[in-house]
């Protein structure tokens, strides 16, 4: 009876050790609640594996700050042209799409030798602009477009390469984004 009561003693010791270590490993979703909202505003992703999120100073007489710019030029060319910055850290992302009207679903973006899509890391090594990577697979997925509230939805991913033959990958990528025009 001694060794029952011993082995039921020390697996509820474990089963409490396994529950409690779980609890804590879970990471809390920190834009659960936003997602569920259609006007709450969000840029989210990882930058080699580490979460990323836009950041800005705001003015000492003026207040906030706004950390992104999206044009969405919807009644003329259809393209779209998407600054995401990082103010404290010196980082940016830019997103263009040209040629082809926006639209739900997949989306070209835009590379060429002067202007494109890219991230950069704020170093000042020289080689700060990852520019995208057009032969790996990357995505833009448009998931909505607001034309009433003016907000855009999508996910993102995509490797980019720097003048110095470095590379970036972006995972996660998604925004609930205001757009101009």
């Amino acid at each position: 009876m001694k060794t029952q009561t011993k082995n039921l003693k020390t697996s509820l010791w474990m089963l409490t050790l396994l529950m409690t270590l779980t609890f804590f490993s879970c990471e809390k979703d920190p834009l659960e609640d936003c997602r569920k909202d259609p006007t709450c505003e969000y840029f989210t992703c990882k930058v080699n594996g580490v979460r990323w999120e836009p950041q800005c100073k705001g003015e000492p007489f003026f207040g906030g700050c706004t950390p992104w710019d999206v044009q969405y030029y919807r009644k003329t060319s259809g393209n779209i042209e998407m600054h995401i910055k990082n103010k404290n850290a010196g980082q940016n992302f830019a997103f263009l799409t040209r040629n082809e009207k926006l639209r739900i679903g997949d989306n070209k973006l835009h590379v060429d030798e002067f202007y494109g899509t890219f991230f950069s890391d704020g170093s000042d090594n020289g080689c700060n602009i990852f520019v995208l990577d057009t032969i790996s697979p990357y995505s833009f997925h448009i998931l909505k477009i607001d034309t009433i509230k003016y907000y855009l939805m999508g996910t993102f991913d995509f490797k980019g390469n720097n003048d110095c033959g470095d590379q970036v990958t972006i995972t996660d990528g998604e925004f609930n984004l205001p757009y101009r025009f």
